[in-house]
């Protein structure tokens, strides 16, 4: 039986293995993921981040709607609301992020409407980067009670929000029509899930690190991974609430020790101490 048991956990280990590689590589040719929101559990704090300013960000509403549940979502959770009723051109799903080194920046999401509790049917999408909101090309949509007709899909948002301390986007009702087609009631439930913005890394000698100049290895990790850079660098760790777990300098091919994280994903940020370059990525503890 104990042995058993110890092939399946060998079995489960390499497919993790294989599966996070996998989503690493993925991830080289694909655009990185700048901020994401799945909400795995009740909270509305982002949950996969390429920006660690992005840690902290927390998705809201705005106009008058009730206070936000954590409710059934397509997988885990998804952001709900009520209150949405009068609320035409007023009442959004509201969030903003930082897209500093970053270019091409798309929006996915999916906004679903209650069944009986029909919610909003029309929205539309904007940014705001300075004073204005600005609508994005292509992004009216209708919502029903499902998890597709809502959906947005890697939608372009203007190159302004390209490399920006700040961005702002918000889904906007633009109706006060319910997706029954009947006028909007209070009671009428709105909920969002799977919102991910991702963009394409800017290489500048000023700004982020070329990664390939950088290795961090192994990862997936148990106690300890090794940094290999150029010179030596500030290297700070953070969990996925944006908590920094762990700062220190290292040299290259230095042993640092991550003992004591518990199982997860982290963020790890590697400033070069010589040219103060940048660079970020994501590491996983066993």
């Amino acid at each position: 039986m104990t042995h058993t048991k110890n092939k399946m956990k060998k079995i489960f280990t390499l497919l993790t293995i294989i599966a996070f590689t996998g989503i690493m590589n993925f991830n080289l040719v694909a655009q990185d993921t700048i901020v994401q929101w799945t909400f795995p559990t009740e909270s509305g704090l982002a949950d996969d981040v390429s920006i660690t300013a992005n840690l902290d960000r927390v998705i809201e509403t705005s106009g008058g709607t009730s206070e936000i549940q954590f409710k059934n979502g397509i997988t885990t959770k998804a952001a709900q609301a009520t209150g949405w009723n009068n609320g035409a051109d007023e009442k959004k799903w509201k969030v903003e992020f930082e897209t500093t080194g970053y270019t091409n920046i798309k929006l996915s999401s999916i906004v679903t409407s209650g069944g009986t509790d029909a919610g909003p049917r029309n929205f539309k999408v904007q940014y705001k980067v300075d004073d204005e909101w600005t609508d994005i090309e292509n992004s009216e949509f209708q919502t029903a009670n499902d998890w597709t007709t809502g959906a947005l899909a890697e939608l372009p948002i203007s190159n302004i929000c390209s490399d920006k301390a700040i961005v702002k986007i918000r889904w906007i009702m633009t109706s006060d029509t319910a997706t029954d087609g009947e006028l909007l009631l209070e009671t009428g439930k709105s909920k969002i899930d799977n919102i991910l913005i991702t963009g394409d890394l800017i290489n500048s000698d000023n700004e982020l690190f070329p990664t390939q100049l950088t290795t961090v290895y192994p990862n997936p990790a148990n106690d300890f991974i090794f940094i290999k850079t150029q010179s030596e660098s500030q290297v700070s760790i953070f969990n996925i609430n944006g908590q920094q777990v762990i700062n220190t300098l290292a040299n290259s091919g230095e042993k640092i020790d991550i003992s004591k994280l518990t199982t997860g994903i982290y963020m790890l940020k590697i400033k070069d101490i010589t040219n103060k370059s940048v660079v970020l990525q994501k590491i996983m503890v066993q």
